[in-house]
């Protein structure tokens, strides 16, 4: 990997982590689905941005173009992305995509295959989102499963089965 490479994935690295900081999402609930419990930082960031920001959170599985979102908040295209690169430091495109990553990285917490993810959160087929995701975190889908996957509880032990699925599969199998 040449040097732009490398500065690539260390922006892509750097925005994620300052867009993680930037936002407080409860484990149990995915970000961007449902309403918020209370103001982000996103949200205060521009009096004119509330309104495309919250549409961006509400409708990230779908497409998302730009005269759609400047539309949102009376500005022409060319001045949207302006106002949003300088109010939150990046363009409504990377925002959107990191958005969409991190939604989809919870997704893929919860055993959510990486099909059915890519198709949630608004990448256009699987191998576009393993793109993307490989470049933000350097993973595929299914080694970011590995990488995020709890512990075993017993490490090197099998957990027993209720005593009535042990009997039930013996007499199945006999006959």
């Amino acid at each position: 990997m040449d040097w732009s490479g490398k500065i690539s994935v260390m922006h892509g690295n750097v925005a994620l982590m300052l867009d993680s900081m930037s936002t407080t999402v409860a484990s149990s609930q995915p970000p961007s689905a449902g309403p918020t419990t209370g103001p982000t930082a996103d949200d205060q960031a521009h009096p004119r941005l509330g309104a495309a920001l919250a549409y961006i959170h509400q409708h990230l599985g779908e497409p998302l173009p730009l005269p759609l979102l400047a539309d949102l908040v009376q500005l022409s295209v060319g001045r949207f992305v302006t106002v949003f690169r300088l109010t939150l430091g990046m363009t409504p495109h990377r925002y959107i995509s990191l958005k969409r990553i991190r939604r989809a990285q919870w997704l893929l917490r919860q055993g959510h295959s990486p099909a059915l993810t890519a198709h949630e959160c608004g990448f256009y087929d699987q191998s576009h989102f393993t793109r993307c995701l490989k470049s933000v975190c350097g993973m595929t889908p299914r080694q970011f499963q590995t990488a995020s996957a709890p512990p075993p509880g017993n490490a090197g032990r099998s957990v027993p089965k209720p005593r009535a699925q042990v009997a039930e599969g013996n007499s199945r199998s006999m006959g």
